[in-house]
């Protein structure tokens, strides 16, 4: 699981302007460089690294698109504020487990296998995380909206990151759809900040 998480922080920094477009790979490697910065600058305090995070997150994820899938049939049946909330929550969430584990990262490196695009807008990119014992196959899925490729999943192992929060969530979102989720996650996330 360790590995699995690693990947997706592997997956979601850059930093700087680009004004091309970058291919899937590329902007996979772009990512891990800019994660690989952030993990070893030990000028940086923890607030700063996790404003960092939050910045990363929201322009290399398509949040939107990974909000959507998780809440399943219960998106289209929230209000537009409900859904607004669940991304704003939801990007909480996700940006909390990636500051948790940064301390975590012990130079794990990146092979980049190969890359498939369909309809000029979907694409998958084969990687390995490779770990001092094992290599972890990763496969990242990008949709490409407003010039760049952004991810909305990720597969370690054969177990996707949609998949995850989808199991996650499926109780709470089954008792009281979206606005039950954000109550939740709301509480949760105060819990977090308190403690």
């Amino acid at each position: 699981m360790k590995g699995f998480i690693l990947s997706i922080l592997l997956s979601c920094f850059s930093f700087g302007v680009i004004a091309a477009p970058l291919t899937p790979t590329e902007s996979l490697r772009v990512a891990v460089d800019s994660f690989l910065t952030i993990a070893g600058n030990k000028a940086l305090s923890n607030p700063e690294k996790k404003a960092l995070i939050i910045d990363v997150v929201k322009e290399k994820m398509n949040m939107k698109v990974l909000a959507q899938r998780v809440a399943s049939r219960h998106w289209k049946k929230a209000s537009k504020e409900e859904q607004s909330l669940f991304i704003e929550n939801f990007t909480q969430v996700v940006v909390n487990t990636y500051f948790a584990l940064l301390s975590e990262y012990t130079n794990e490196k990146v092979e980049y296998l190969k890359e498939e695009i369909k309809k000029k807008k979907y694409a998958k990119v084969e990687t390995n995380i490779v770990m001092s014992d094992k290599k972890i196959p990763v496969l990242y899925k990008l949709i490409f909206r407003k010039d760049q490729w952004r991810i909305y999943d990720f597969s370690a192992e054969g177990v996707s990151m949609t998949s995850t929060y989808i199991n996650d969530y499926k109780s709470t979102l089954k008792r009281g759809g979206l606005k039950g989720l954000n109550e939740i996650l709301i509480k949760k996330l105060s819990k977090s900040k308190a403690s």
